[in-house]
């Protein structure tokens, strides 16, 4: 009878790190949309309204959805130290501090690129960076959901086998 328990008490174990797994692959599709919504308000910001980088960063941080708020919080932390470090040093300080983004290196780079043009050159110059970056960043969020797409049902099928095949072993 114990055996039998924990054989359930595996399989539902294995079963949900599998679930967990397809939340993850979800969770990245909608970060990777959130970003580039959050790009989209800061071209309106800047080009439109010329908003200061200090107040753009207090609105994006409490206009958009965790964990994109987060990035903006940690660089409006940052900006008490502007005037001895460069914005773009600042930037990459808080992406880099922010793994609960669950950014690849790739998207991790191009989001990166952001901190060279805000504030930086003029609101032209501004808006173009913005807006490529946004399109690569659109394209990543297609990609993170053709993957999920693809892998969902297979993580949740292995999560599940796993526990099965190891009860088995067990039993």
């Amino acid at each position: 009878m114990i055996r039998f328990i924990g054989a359930i008490l595996i399989t539902a174990g294995a079963g949900a790190w599998g679930f967990l797994s397809v939340l993850r692959l979800r969770r990245r599709a909608n970060i990777l949309h959130a970003l580039s919504g959050a790009i989209e308000i800061m071209k309106s910001e800047v080009y439109d309204r010329l908003t200061p980088m200090p107040e753009l960063m207090r609105l994006l941080m409490e206009d958009t959805p965790y964990p994109v708020s987060a990035l903006f919080r940690r660089v409006h932390e940052k900006m008490e130290t502007l005037g001895r470090k460069p914005f773009s040093s600042l930037w990459s300080a808080a992406i880099a501090e922010s793994p609960e983004l669950l950014l690849k290196e790739e998207e991790r780079r191009a989001i990166s690129e952001l901190g060279y043009f805000l504030g930086r050159y003029d609101a032209g110059e501004q808006k173009s960076a913005l807006v490529r970056v946004q399109r690569r960043m659109e394209e990543y969020a297609r990609r993170a959901e053709a993957e999920r797409d693809k892998k969902a049902r297979v993580h949740a099928f292995l999560g599940v086998a796993a526990g099965v095949f190891v009860s088995v072993l067990l039993l």
